[in-house]
């Protein structure tokens, strides 16, 4: 579903944000990326978006070589991800159903199937009530569940999220993780950048750490009856 060979990402010269990734993750697979501040982990998913381009190296999504795209062919892929914005990237000047509605808008989709779909997402993280209003009205947090909702309103083949629980409290932050299980037991490919440790511990999956844009570990779950951690790239 993902591949990397090589792929490194230089903003300065002599000063790589990523230094020869070389990375693999199979569909329907659930993976962290940690590591500390400055790692290189939301540079990591922005090249999976095209919203950064690599240096050196090569990017495959879904058998596509992304690393060859024009302009004209990004908004094609991206009708396929759900991305998770650190920063959420909401539209202020619409309200909570716009901004979900919106992917589906772009996807063709029939007005009454986006207004089903779009009041069942906002459901599913508490703010159907808020559907009316704009996202400069909501905490830090509601806004956080907001850019969650949008991101899975499309079922997407890949999720690709940045710190998505960052702002959350626990009982929320809980209730987001139950909508990525069921959207990972459905088929989408999940891509979560974090540095919650807690969190990988109660939700066990792959995780991949990254340390001064290099790859420092790679390793499956441990689970009870496993002789030991296994790593692959």
């Amino acid at each position: 579903m993902i591949q990397l060979f090589n792929v490194c990402k230089a903003y300065q010269r002599d000063q790589n944000a990523l230094s020869d990734i070389t990375l693999k993750i199979e569909k329907g697979e659930f993976v962290y990326l940690t590591g500390p501040s400055g790692a290189g982990k939301s540079t990591l998913l922005k090249l999976l978006y095209c919203a950064e381009r690599p240096t050196r190296g090569q990017i495959l999504v879904n058998g596509m070589n992304i690393t060859r795209f024009g302009p004209s062919r990004i908004p094609y892929l991206r009708r396929n991800l759900g991305i998770i914005f650190q920063d959420f990237k909401l539209l202020n000047r619409r309200t909570i159903y716009e901004n979900v509605a919106f992917p589906l808008e772009i996807q063709g989709r029939k007005r009454f199937e986006i207004s089903k779909k779009v009041y069942q997402t906002l459901k599913s993280v508490g703010l159907e009530h808020r559907l009316n209003q704009h996202p400069l009205q909501l905490s830090g947090g509601e806004q956080q569940r907001v850019a969650v909702a949008r991101a899975l309103v499309v079922d997407p083949l890949i999720l690709l999220a940045d710190e998505p629980t960052g702002n959350l409290d626990p009982e929320v932050t809980l209730d987001i993780m139950e909508l990525f299980k069921i959207a990972n037991a459905r088929g989408t490919t999940i891509v979560m950048a974090t540095h919650d440790r807690g969190l990988i511990n109660q939700f066990p999956r792959r995780v991949v750490s990254l340390e001064a844009g290099s790859l420092a570990t790679d390793d499956m779950p441990f689970f009870k009856g496993q002789s030991g951690m296994t790593g692959h790239v």
